[in-house]
């Protein structure tokens, strides 16, 4: 796991100090990890197995924003990580999975007791935040000019 982007800046033995504060899950095909519209305050790596991203439209059906594999670049919950609030999308496991995982609390824990640790996460944390950011604008415009376009055609 040392690889992933949030960890990519920390030293050997930065990791290792950082994995006080993680722990390691497993979970069974077809549960869920997160909800939406459901508090969490927690973040997780997906380290091994598969998760399908869903979420529900207001008509209550559900669609599939993607499916992701262990071993890739994804945190999942973020934002939650910070804030503790509503979560954004479904993830639900597809086959058995491990996850890294951190809670809150044990994040402020670890920005008390390693301050320039939690930064340098911080930082990789608000990259990814950006990206997914300036992603949902892109869909946003993308949405906003195929409305006026059938506004227009009407």
């Amino acid at each position: 796991m040392k690889n992933h982007p949030i960890f990519r800046t920390l030293t050997n033995e930065e990791y290792k100090k950082t994995l006080e504060f993680f722990e390691v899950k497993e979970y069974q095909k077809d549960e869920f990890l997160l909800k939406e519209g459901e508090y969490s305050s927690k973040a997780f790596i997906l380290s091994e197995g598969e998760v399908e991203i869903y979420k529900t439209s207001i008509y209550n059906d559900d669609y599939v924003v993607t499916n992701v594999k262990g071993g890739g670049v994804e945190f999942f919950g973020e934002i939650n990580l910070i804030d503790r609030g509503l979560v954004t999308s479904t993830i639900k496991t597809l086959t058995p999975v491990k996850t890294l995982e951190i809670e809150h609390n044990s994040f402020i824990n670890l920005l008390d007791n390693y301050p320039e640790i939690a930064a340098k996460m911080l930082w990789m944390i608000s990259l990814n935040l950006a990206k997914h950011l300036r992603k949902a604008d892109n869909e946003i415009l993308t949405l906003f000019n195929a409305l006026v376009e059938v506004v227009e055609n009407d």
